[in-house]
């Protein structure tokens, strides 16, 4: 099986994505549970199986990471790291233009880990922000196991140092001249709110459940207020400037409390109704839309090429940030299970619905902006991710929506658009990364929205003698002919067993798909799919794999 996505050149047509064969089956066993060809996930044990089979070596190889079973526990799975032995510290010009990528070679991160491990005596506030800083490496170097068991062990420092509490509650007793410098009380709270952050979204990332707990934290947020302008006695009150570095970091925390609570009432793994979760998926989005409205000038309403460098990363990451929160609030309502039977549920999904779909093609947008500049796209962990969600929306709303004529116009832009950012997606990274798999679940995510969105092309061109067979169709005679195209390219023959879905290239429908899937889904399979490029393939073995 070949998988070959075609990334289009900025300047030239857009060409189609390339899908493999399909393999469906009357029925899949997957890590010992049987799931029927209706299981709303099939579609993922079907990518899972591809994944774990290591089908094709342009998609995972196995040269770029040895055996899992032969490295060890903390990296297993990861890429190797390439290190030419001897380290020989850059110049300090060439250090700081590293530090601008968290440095961009791999033997200065081995040498940074070794001199962490030989760290000997109590926990320092730096400790956190050394390993803090490695995980920001791991993970923009696509070793995702790593970055997860760093995570861990900088949180346990982080905990020891108390940084989750306020320094106000230690300070009644102490004199004025013991009080802690300023400098240090805001460098505490910055490496907290980051590891606070970092833990909402590794979370949602990895399907596992979050460290830190609103309730057990008091911490302050950190003042808005540039390093420049800081003093151990305080800020510099008279050279602060309006627009602040630290503002983004402060927002950024904020958006996670957000997302923790949309995490915690609207995906609640234990039984609640319904109407409940999407009733709080309503009223958190609405706290989002408060949040949105409070941005600084500069973080929102001002377009991010007009900003510099520094700002533009800032306000691009936040947005991006706010578009995931958004669609986590309003996708349960893509689910049209859900709220078939309530007209007031049909009235909340209504606008919802829009909300989802508008912050999944701003997500687009974005990546394909980005992508098409050249702007280190291939580094930006967190873009692949939420560009993984906001594809899974657009394919699953085409999916829902693939006999509403009314918006055809509209999802035939969005999944053009979705065309382009599957293969920015696919080319992103390493061959061995996340966006690889994410890549190759969207394809068999993407296979079903193509069939969904179908029509036979002989049956379009008789369609014409009849206005009504037009009609069952679902589409217009110039929205038909768009789609199409000219009838002379086909003969009688090909167009018998031709199917012309709403985006890309003609499909074969002699393989049959996956009937109505989507009907079995529950707001919290969107959990599993979340996660889905980390797991499960340990469960499949060879057995498992055999009736391929």
């Amino acid at each position: 099986m070949s998988f070959s996505p075609v990334v289009p050149h900025p300047s030239g047509p857009t060409e189609p994505v390339q899908e493999p064969p399909s393999r469906a089956s009357p029925g899949l066993e997957v890590g010992g549970q049987y799931s029927d060809p209706t299981s709303g996930l099939s579609f993922l044990h079907r990518a899972w199986r591809r994944i774990s089979n290591n089908e094709n070596s342009q998609v995972l190889t196995r040269q770029l990471a040895s055996s899992e079973d032969e490295q060890l526990l903390a990296s297993a799975g990861d890429k190797p790291f390439q290190t030419s032995g001897a380290v020989q510290l850059p110049s300090p010009s060439r250090g700081h233009a590293l530090l601008e990528l968290y440095f961009d070679s791999d033997e200065f991160f081995c040498e940074a880990s070794r001199l962490t491990e030989e760290e000997t005596g109590l926990p320092r506030l730096e400790s956190a922000q050394s390993r803090l800083i490695q995980v920001l490496y791991l993970l923009m170097s696509s070793r995702f196991n790593q970055a997860w068991y760093t995570f861990g062990h900088a949180l346990q420092i982080i905990s020891a140092l108390g940084l989750h509490r306020k320094e106000a509650r230690k300070r009644a007793s102490v004199s004025v001249a013991q009080r802690r410098d300023y400098i240090d009380d805001q460098c505490k709270r910055r490496t907290f709110w980051v590891a606070y952050t970092l833990d909402k979204y590794l979370g949602v990332i990895f399907g596992r459940p979050r460290h830190y707990h609103d309730d057990d934290i008091d911490q302050d947020f950190p003042d808005s207020i540039n390093d420049e302008d800081m003093s151990s006695s305080g800020p510099n009150m008279g050279s602060v400037e309006s627009d602040c570095h630290i503002d983004s970091l402060i927002f950024h925390a904020r958006l996670a409390q957000i997302a923790e609570r949309i995490s915690r009432e609207v995906y609640s793994i234990k039984t609640i109704p319904d109407q409940v979760r999407l009733a709080a998926s309503h009223r958190l989005g609405a706290e989002l839309r408060e949040w949105k409205a409070s941005l600084p000038p500069f973080l929102g309403a001002i377009n991010p090429s007009s900003l510099i460098p520094s700002f533009r990363r800032q306000a691009t990451a936040l947005k991006l940030s706010y578009c995931h929160a958004v669609m986590l609030a309003h996708r349960p309502f893509l689910l049209k299970n859900t709220f078939r039977n309530s007209e007031e549920m049909r009235l909340l999904a209504k606008e919802s619905l829009k909300e989802c779909i508008s912050a999944a093609q701003s997500v687009l947008e974005a990546v394909d902006r980005m992508a098409q500049e050249g702007r280190l796209f291939h580094a930006f962990w967190w873009t692949h991710y939420v560009c993984f969600c906001a594809l899974v929306i657009v394919y699953v709303w085409a999916i829902q929506e693939s006999n509403d004529s009314s918006t055809i116009d509209e999802r035939r832009k969005i999944l053009d658009q979705a065309e382009r950012c599957l293969g920015h997606l696919a080319q992103a990274t390493a061959s061995n990364s996340p966006s690889r798999k994410y890549s190759i679940i969207l394809q068999e995510l993407r296979a079903e929205a193509k069939r969904k969105t179908a029509r036979q092309v002989q049956e379009h061109w008789q369609a014409k003698a009849g206005p009504a067979t037009m009609a069952v169709q679902g589409l217009s005679d110039v929205a038909s002919l768009n789609i199409l195209g000219h009838p002379s390219s086909l003969d009688a023959g090909s167009a018998q067993q031709t199917w012309q879905p709403l985006f890309g290239s003609p499909i074969d429908t002699a393989t049959p798909g996956l009937q109505n899937f989507l009907d079995d889904w529950q707001t919290t399979d969107w959990l599993h799919l979340d996660s889905s490029a980390f797991g499960p393939f340990h469960g499949f073995d060879d057995g498992s794999l055999t009736w391929i």
